[in-house]
């Protein structure tokens, strides 16, 4: 009985464990390509931020890795606009004046945001396969951080598509 009692106070510490480590993990990141393609050449969603309004300049592709969503990156800092054009190697963060999306799914959609770790006022892109926006609205210049989604939710933003 003992033994039994042991076993048990064990396997409920080592749940708690486990719930906790579930409870803090944050969302998987999404990943800079380097390419100077398009998002019509996008075989996953994603956003495409330009260094110029009118989807000019340098630009960089954003993408998710995983078809359900919850992911992107918390900060842009040390990310850099990567094709060749104006702001080439200049910083991601703050310096995005329009952006090109593609998304899956009629809830799925990809949010830039002004600050870092997905909060503050935002520019959303959902609704149409390829939404765009000539100029960024709520994040123009001012762009932190990028989230995908696949469910929908009503965040106040801006929304394109």
């Amino acid at each position: 009985m003992l033994f039994a009692r042991k076993a048990l106070v064990t396997a409920s510490i080592a749940m708690s464990a486990v719930v906790g480590a579930l409870a803090t993990a944050s969302p998987a990141s999404a990943s800079i390509s380097p390419g100077s393609y398009g998002v019509e050449d996008c075989d996953a969603q994603c956003v495409v931020l330009y260094f110029n309004t009118g989807y000019g300049g340098s630009h960089t592709v954003i993408h998710s890795d995983t078809p359900t969503g919850g992911e992107g990156i918390r900060d842009l800092a040390g990310y850099t606009f990567q094709s060749g054009g104006a702001g080439q190697g200049q910083s991601l963060k703050n310096n995005a004046a329009s952006a090109k999306a593609r998304v899956w799914g009629i809830d799925a959609s990809v949010t830039v945001y002004f600050n870092s770790g997905y909060a503050g006022p935002c520019d959303k892109f959902h609704h149409t396969e390829y939404p765009s926006a000539w100029q960024l609205s709520n994040t123009y210049n001012e762009n932190a951080s990028v989230y995908f989604r696949n469910v929908p939710i009503n965040q106040g933003c801006v929304n394109f598509g």
